[in-house]
């Protein structure tokens, strides 16, 4: 889902686990969707997927 403002604020839905949240989003590569395809540009991630999922997943491509 792409942004949603309201009085000012800018609401996402987490494109891994689906929870609402404020401010900016992550980018959510390397990960892929339940398809295995590519996330659309305007889809992001919350803080917590982007520690817990995002950035393993870039260390392990980047073989650390």
């Amino acid at each position: 889902m792409p942004s949603t403002e309201r009085d000012g604020v800018r609401y996402f839905s987490c494109c891994l686990c689906g929870e609402i949240f404020e401010g900016w989003g992550n980018n959510p590569d390397p990960i892929k969707n339940s398809e295995g395809e590519w996330f659309d540009e305007d889809e992001e991630c919350c803080d917590n997927c982007n520690n817990i999922k995002v950035i393993p997943a870039r260390m392990k491509e980047m073989g650390l």
